[in-house]
């Protein structure tokens, strides 16, 4: 095989089976055959075992939600005095999510070989970001795990909170609008063909109006195909992870916080999961150069990801905070003023806490705003469309009853 040849990918295989206490218990495991796949559970300890081979694997999901409710659960073990591995044993007996139980299962039995709980949660990078194993990590090394994983799952949870206010407040006019655009094409597609049969056999000039929704109508039924077809190409193009993709998240990102209504209320948004972050972090003791690059990842957003990762340099030169974040033009001055406070006053855990109150208070009010003006506007903007398509429509049916 060549260098430049692309290894075949390993099979996976699910299992079910029953653990050593007679307990039962499945998973996910990849083997190049059932064979080298049973041998595997057995040196697990697996007992019983039936295997299915995944042709087509996607990993399943695990939600935010499943993942805050898990670090609380675990938190109030520990926080009961239940030891590690026997809180990770009983947390994986009630979840319901299957994506998380094989995740449990896994970082149990690398902490029960030997590894520190941050190493384990790190093996999974695509659930635990560098915000929990970090938390985690600064939680052992105090002795005060319990402590931090309270204080994560309340972050976990009020970042999620974030997410849930923003996409309420994109719900019901994406909704409206989706509605609304499926009955123009409707429209356009199956409706105006049969009044332009009609308005062929009258054979007078179609009023301007009614021309321009002919010709939309001949465009769309024409290129509604190749739309189709782009559209599916477009929506495989963003579930491959190509490294294209992030150069087009990049650019979304930046062309959203420009918008006139939709703008401000994102960047509110990340500031306000930014400040909260950042304060988790600095409360559990980890240093700003270092806190600022998982702060950086639990953004979600490349803009503010890459501003972070700048200021992280800045600070790691000996550089301020609040003077990297006033040149960024990102932050508001209300954030850069309580940063900079925090600086010389050495509070700045509990200021970027309640600037990130500030904010959320900020972003209740964007959201509220803008539903309150979104729903009149979009009742105006849609109306006037359908009802335009109509009376172009309905001209030359008038038109001719002048006639006669």
């Amino acid at each position: 095989m060549s260098q430049h040849d692309t290894p075949a990918p390993t099979p996976v295989f699910a299992w079910q089976g029953r653990d050593a206490q007679g307990r039962p218990t499945q998973g996910r495991l990849n083997a190049h055959t059932a064979g080298l796949a049973r041998a595997q559970l057995r040196r697990q300890g697996v007992q019983s075992v039936r295997l299915q081979r995944l042709w087509w694997d996607r990993p399943p999901r695990v939600r935010p939600s499943d993942l805050s409710l898990m670090t609380r659960q675990l938190a109030a073990l520990l926080r009961a005095g239940v030891p590690l591995l026997q809180s990770l044993d009983m947390l994986s007996r009630s979840l319901t999510s299957v994506a998380l139980l094989n995740i449990v299962q896994q970082v149990h039995n690398d902490v029960a070989s030997g590894s520190a709980l941050h190493e384990a949660l790190a093996r999974h990078p695509a659930h635990f970001t560098r915000l929990y194993t970090s938390m985690v990590q600064a939680g052992e090394s105090a002795g005060i795990l319990d402590t931090m994983m309270e204080r994560l799952a309340h972050t976990l949870e009020k970042n999620e909170a974030l997410r849930s206010r923003v996409r309420s407040a994109l719900v019901y006019p994406t909704a409206v609008m989706g509605v609304a655009i499926s009955v123009l094409v409707l429209i356009l597609v199956f409706v105006v063909p049969v009044f332009e049969d009609v308005f062929k056999s009258f054979g007078a000039e179609l009023p301007w109006a009614t021309q321009i929704v002919v010709a939309l109508s001949d465009g769309l039924s024409a290129s509604g195909p190749v739309a189709v077809v782009v559209a599916l190409l477009c929506l495989w193009f963003w579930q491959r992870p190509q490294a294209g993709q992030a150069q087009f998240k990049a650019a979304k990102d930046r062309w959203l916080l420009k918008l006139p209504m939709l703008g401000p209320l994102m960047g509110t948004a990340v500031v306000a999961r930014w400040a909260q972050t950042l304060s988790a972090l600095l409360s559990a003791g980890v240093p700003l150069a270092e806190a600022l690059g998982p702060v950086a990842q639990a953004c979600d957003h490349s803009v503010y990801e890459g501003v972070t990762l700048q200021l992280q340099r800045q600070v790691t030169q000996g550089s301020r905070l609040s003077e990297g974040m006033a040149q960024s033009d990102r932050f508001p001055p209300m954030i850069v003023q309580l940063c900079a406070t925090g600086e010389e006053t050495g509070a700045m855990d509990q200021l970027l806490a309640r600037a990130g109150g500030l904010m959320e208070t900020e972003l209740d009010d964007r959201v509220n705003g803008l539903s309150s003006l979104l729903e009149p506007l979009i009742i105006v903007v849609l109306g006037g469309l359908i009802g335009g398509i109509l009376v172009a429509m309905y001209l030359p049916i008038f038109r001719l009853g002048q006639v006669f």
